[in-house]
């Protein structure tokens, strides 16, 4: 085995984001878009107390709301969440997170911890950066995946 195949085997606790943006099911569409605006975020985990979910994205937004016409000051996160949540557990490995989110195609998977609990995200984009520095970012393609900047990776 090459050290690059071996290095997919590293726990996905290493690359999740553990920072993870979260909403109320009860926060309305209209509050949960300005907070994704606020932080730059292009979707919001949905947590219940301490439980994770469902998830809400821009296109959910868009699609469920904007263009069907509907006040997004009236309509909860709940009622266009997705779910159930795509999830896998924080011991698992980066091969593991990858191979989840290509079978359920999706582009983000929640990390949950052994009590059910969020711990992180792993998002496509940060399995992008991944890959780039794990090939010394010497393929440009996946460094505009990656959407590495000024003081990232080779561009210092």
């Amino acid at each position: 085995m090459t050290a690059q195949t071996n290095s997919y085997d590293l726990p996905v606790t290493q690359i999740m984001l553990k920072d993870v943006p979260t909403v109320a099911p009860d926060v309305s569409v209209k509050d949960a878009a300005a907070k994704m605006e606020k932080g730059d975020f292009d979707s919001l985990i949905v947590v219940d107390g301490v439980t994770a979910v469902g998830i809400v994205t821009e296109k959910d937004i868009v699609q469920k709301v904007a263009a069907e016409g509907f006040d997004p000051s009236k309509v909860l996160i709940e009622d266009i969440m997705s779910s159930p949540l795509i999830t896998i557990r924080s011991d698992s490995t980066v091969r593991l997170a990858t191979e989840a989110m290509r079978t359920y195609k999706v582009r983000k998977i929640v990390v949950m911890d052994e009590n059910e609990h969020l711990v992180g995200l792993v998002t496509s984009f940060e399995l992008a950066k991944w890959c780039s520095a794990q090939n010394n970012y010497s393929d440009p393609a996946m460094n505009a995946l990656a959407e590495l900047k000024p003081g990232e990776g080779p561009y210092e």
